[in-house]
């Protein structure tokens, strides 16, 4: 599967992201800390940091949206089942109007999942990738890759051992696919290797050990295995993940959510299955990247908890009105007008208003009984040979005569 190799990403915008990363990950390397696990972390650490700005822009986002949840709830329920065109237009307008109430937008919050997706694509990357990435770790590797490749018939001998790993069908007379293998083997493949090439013990032995040395954690867990269906000390990478993840989902959502609320359901099942999800994947990836998931997990936590606390002495108004402000200054950019809220809101109502007195009188004509022309004119004919209607008559032209007096 290529999204497996260690090459470079070339994918248009995570290849030039995962450059960026890995430039940050190869740094770390050079500065001593010779262990790719450890590498990790501090990388997650770090672009954990960078993104924090991202993070807390979505938290205010977060915080806003718990204020005018109430309001966008009772709009939904005061439209529910409504179809018609006019119902549907007023429904669009009032929702609108909540959000330029609070300086808000739909896609507040989607704008900034957005440019983190990347982000968190190109990081999978570097670390599936670390040979492509980490030019120590690619050196290392070479010391083998070299003399292997001056072998006779070299790539039929390790066909074999590739096809473990199912990197049996690319040209490895390349010397990347080379790297990309020799990345993923095993204490095992490496001791195959030995017995293929006998004349290579010494320099494959010195490579192994020093590799194997890199990618060992916790004093035996080899970041390129995966740790499967079966009972290992390895089973504690995905708990972790599973755990860290809860946890960190626990920490973010502290503001009270309603259950009435349009995806409260959703969220709640998506809170539950997004740990087990994280255990399950880290099972069936290699231990670096379960390790990648844990440490990131982690350093959100602690990240939450500094965040919740810089939460709570944000005056929500303050926050509204920055919003405002902010929303204006685009508005302003583009020739239009400021928002106004509450403008729109007695507008909206003024139009509801005047369409309920639409439909009462409607109603009341509905209830009046109706007699055609013809019964009309057939009555008044009749009435008019009567004493009583004659009468009625000369009364309303003396009537109009003194009003002309």
């Amino acid at each position: 599967m290529e999204f497996l190799l260690l090459t470079k990403s070339t994918t248009f915008l995570i290849g030039p992201i995962a450059e960026v990363l890995g430039w940050i990950m190869n740094g770390i390397y050079n500065m001593g800390v010779h262990n790719v696990a450890m590498c990790i972390i501090l990388f997650t650490v770090i672009v954990n940091l960078l993104l924090l700005p991202l993070t807390i822009r979505q938290q205010k986002f977060m915080k806003i949206n718990a204020l005018m949840q109430p309001e966008l709830t009772a709009i939904q329920k005061k439209y529910k089942g409504k179809q018609d065109q006019a119902s549907l237009q007023k429904s669009q307008m009032e929702t609108q109007a909540v959000y330029d109430k609070y300086g808000s937008s739909p896609t507040g919050g989607c704008l900034t999942t957005v440019i983190q997706l990347p982000i968190m694509f190109a990081l999978y990357q570097v670390i599936y990738r670390i040979p492509a990435y980490i030019t120590g770790i690619r050196e290392l590797l070479m010391n083998v890759v070299t003399p292997v490749m001056q072998q006779s018939g070299y790539v039929e001998k390790i066909a074999e051992l590739a096809s473990e790993y199912n990197l049996s069908n690319y040209d490895y007379t390349e010397v990347n696919r080379m790297v990309d293998l020799f990345g993923k083997f095993t204490a095992s493949s490496w001791d195959r290797l030995k017995e293929i090439f006998p004349a290579l013990n010494d320099v494959i032995t010195e490579t192994a050990s020093r590799y194997l040395d890199i990618n060992t954690f916790l004093g035996g867990l080899n970041l390129t295995e995966a740790p499967g269906f079966r009972l290992s000390i390895a089973l504690i990478i995905p708990v972790l993940a599973g755990l860290t993840q809860w946890l960190s989902v626990k920490t973010m959502n502290t503001t009270p959510q309603d259950p009435d609320a349009p995806g409260a359901g959703t969220m709640r099942t998506m809170n539950i299955i997004m740990p087990l999800m994280s255990a399950f994947f880290c099972i069936t990836f290699p231990i670096g990247i379960g390790i990648y998931w844990v440490a990131s997990s982690a350093v959100r936590i602690v990240m939450q908890l500094g965040i919740n606390q810089y939460m709570k002495k944000i005056d929500v108004d303050d926050l509204v009105k920055t919003n405002i402000e902010k929303k204006n200054k685009k508005r302003a950019k583009k020739g239009l007008p400021p928002v106004n809220a509450d403008a729109t809101v007695k507008s909206i109502n003024r139009a509801a208003e005047a369409a309920e007195r639409r439909k009462k009188m409607e109603e009341e004509r509905a209830k009046k009984p109706t007699t055609n022309s013809t019964d009309y004119y057939k009555q008044k004919r009749e009435n008019m040979g009567t004493i009583a209607s004659r009468a009625r008559m000369v009364q309303d032209y003396n009537e109009k005569k003194n009003k002309k007096k």
